[in-house]
């Protein structure tokens, strides 16, 4: 009879439930002219811990890097400074509004591939366009 060693269980690469989040869904949406950044629906959602220790959301079978609040200021402010379009929750923000005042929160990018793609180029074009220098 051959005696088996136990071994002890190995680990996996699964994510791992981490905590509870409220969370912003941002999402850049590209026309022919420029962009504009929807920030919306606010959401709470399971964090998942991946093994190399980044948090995910998963969020219509998608797992997004959960992004910190900072993050989403310093977006913001880039785009107002580039007399970008910024939508959050229904209510407009201007560039050239002092009075825009907001809380950030985490929050994940939901932006599609196209868009993201097609932002820098578009953002290149928008800022030597006569609109933007009208605007400035």
């Amino acid at each position: 009879m051959t005696e088996e060693i136990q071994r002890p269980p190995k680990g996996d690469n699964r994510y791992r439930v981490h905590r509870s989040v409220k969370c912003y869904l941002l999402e850049m949406a590209c026309g022919t002219g420029f962009c504009t950044l929807y920030i919306s629906d606010s959401i709470e959602r399971v964090v998942y811990r991946s093994p190399n220790g980044s948090e995910k959301v998963q969020y219509k079978n998608k797992y997004y890097d959960l992004q910190p609040p900072e993050k989403m200021t310093e977006l913001v402010k880039k785009h107002l400074a580039d007399r970008g379009g910024v939508n959050l929750s229904g209510k407009s923000l201007h560039a050239y509004k002092k009075a825009n005042s907001f809380t950030s929160y985490p929050f994940i990018d939901i932006t599609d591939a196209d868009d993201r793609e097609r932002y820098p180029k578009l953002r290149e074009i928008w800022l030597k366009s006569e609109a933007f220098q009208k605007a400035i």
